[in-house]
């Protein structure tokens, strides 16, 4: 069995799964951009192949915040895995490779820095002979010229920020007992434009949950949206966080909350909270998504669904807190859910690869 991963794919955000076939092929999973010569650049995503002896397997790992299909890549592998997948947009009848995936989110792969950077190092020549010898060089140079260095900034730092900001996939454990009335939430307040608006959508449902974490008496609120000094700041004044934390402290804290909330985030995708609290097993309030599961979440059995108004999220959270026995159900549930379809074990068999 060999593994052969496109070393230009996104190492943050395809990190969940890069960390997986590692685990599971150690040594024969390697990097090499030849077989990939003939493709453009790559975005959020993954591209591999998988050879067992004479079958081979191409894998394309949608990645991004939108539910697209890329026609490239999806012309040149035979599975084309997507966490937005939106079949409405996208029917399986007119595109059956796809498959879609429980949200995906980045994990530490390498157990040290040293071993992240050495890593690293070791795949530059490799991009940079890339770089240097495309097909077409003459008709993309000026365009390479001025992004070659950014490129590699850009490699990098995505590898020292899967090892620094993340941790590995084994701390999402729900391994500490969720508070009765300690609830806490900390996410973007994105830039909102013409086009995504984003004030009017996800940053505007955000608040909703906040305000009405702070308008119950018995609740001890904890964190806020996190601004970029745009409009929107002025906006959402509110409910905006102090400071930021740490990603060991946001995890801590996390595990801690009586309840989570989940919103389609921007260009209405899964994002990758809705993962990380199915892994921690959570009890999720969550507004209606706008893209497909591999199978639907369940209101009253792995998540709680509410209307995108403040009232219906109080509602939710009182009656959450007021019951713990459904609070805890839902806990449980969620975790089922992961393990059944969102673990990277589960999301590999999705894919048609069983790590057995």
């Amino acid at each position: 069995m060999q593994v052969i991963i496109d070393p230009r794919s996104n190492y943050l955000y395809s990190s969940f799964y890069i960390a997986a076939l590692k685990q599971r092929y150690g040594n024969s999973v390697r990097y090499d951009i030849a077989p990939f010569n003939e493709l453009g650049d790559i975005g959020k995503d993954l591209r591999f192949i998988v050879r067992d002896g004479d079958k081979e397997t191409k894998y394309f790992l949608y990645l991004n915040d939108s539910y697209t299909i890329l026609e490239e890549d999806y012309a040149w592998c035979d599975v084309y895995g997507n966490v937005n997948a939106n079949y409405s947009h996208y029917p399986l009848g007119k595109y059956p490779k796809q498959v879609s995936l429980v949200p995906s989110f980045g994990v530490r792969v390498e157990k040290s820095l040293f071993t992240t950077i050495v890593q690293a190092i070791w795949q530059l020549p490799i991009l940079w002979r890339y770089v240097v010898n495309k097909s077409e060089w003459n008709k993309y140079k000026q365009r390479m010229e001025c992004n070659r260095k950014q490129n590699l900034k850009h490699y990098l730092t995505r590898r020292y920020r899967a090892w620094k900001e993340r941790l590995p996939i084994s701390a999402y454990v729900n391994d500490i007992p969720s508070e009765d009335n300690y609830i806490f939430f900390l996410s973007t307040l994105w830039y909102s434009n013409e086009e995504n608006k984003n004030d009017e959508t996800v940053n505007l449902r955000r608040a909703h949950f906040i305000r009405a974490c702070k308008s119950i008496s018995d609740v001890t609120f904890d964190g806020g949206l996190l601004g970029d000094n745009s409009s929107s700041n002025d906006k959402f004044a509110d409910v905006l966080a102090a400071h930021g934390e740490p990603f060991t402290a946001w995890m801590e804290k996390t595990k801690r909350s009586a309840l989570v909330f989940n919103t389609p985030a921007f260009w209405d995708c899964h994002g990758w909270k809705l993962g990380e609290y199915l892994a921690l097993g959570k009890c999720i309030v969550s507004t209606k998504l706008s893209n497909d599961l591999p199978y639907p979440l369940e209101h009253g059995k792995n998540i709680h669904f509410v209307e995108s108004t403040e009232k219906s999220m109080h509602d939710a959270i009182d009656y959450i807190l007021a019951h713990p026995d459904y609070r805890h159900k839902l806990e449980k549930g969620a975790r089922a859910y992961w393990e059944k379809y969102g673990t990277p074990e589960a999301s590999f068999k999705l894919l048609g690869l069983n790590f057995q």
